[in-house]
């Protein structure tokens, strides 16, 4: 009797310490996020072109004079994925308004490309596994974490850089302060 009730409170314990840490990484993960290279900031955007998931070669320079939102993702991302319905909405309001969201998919090109079709994104999504990474490092994912935002005003220059779950209030404000009409 005396070892069934040690270990019932030792449950309990086990119990309470996991309910609190996990309800402190949920309410700080803020504190605990890997950061980006702030280094980056301020910096001349890096000059790519990779093939879109429709077979078009895409140049950054496609999107030139617009404020651009390089965004890192892959399909079996749980933050990543749950980004995208506002990055479909926030493209749609700002169509031909002087602002671009493309995505690149650290992923298989299939799978991406289903997935887009799925979701109907309406913003260009390139694919590539190693390729794409390695792009994100030199917009300053050091880690290569997932997801990874990048934003680049009109004139070329990276201004924000966010890793983790980028919010439709955070990329309003963020586009905002960079001028556009929100």
């Amino acid at each position: 009797m005396k070892k069934i009730l040690i270990f019932i409170v030792a449950m309990a314990v086990a119990g309470a310490a996991g309910f609190g840490l996990q309800r402190y990484l949920s309410t700080n993960n803020q504190a605990i996020a890997p950061q980006a290279d702030s280094a980056i900031i301020g910096s001349q955007r890096t000059e790519f072109a990779m093939m879109d998931i429709d077979g078009n070669t895409r140049n950054i320079k496609d999107w030139d004079g617009q404020i651009i939102l390089l965004n890192f993702w892959a399909t079996w991302c749980p933050p990543c994925l749950k980004e995208i319905p506002d990055f479909i909405e926030v493209q749609e309001h700002f169509n031909n308004r002087g602002f671009q969201i493309v995505g690149i998919a650290v992923d298989d090109e299939d799978d991406v490309r289903e997935f887009a079709a799925d979701k109907a994104m309406n913003y260009p999504v390139m694919a590539g596994e190693t390729e794409a990474i390695e792009l994100s490092k030199k917009y300053g994912n050091s880690i290569g974490g997932l997801p990874y935002s990048a934003i680049i005003d009109k004139n070329g220059k990276i201004t924000h850089t966010i890793t983790g779950e980028l919010s439709k209030k955070r990329l309003l404000a963020i586009l905002k302060e960079l001028g556009l009409s929100v």
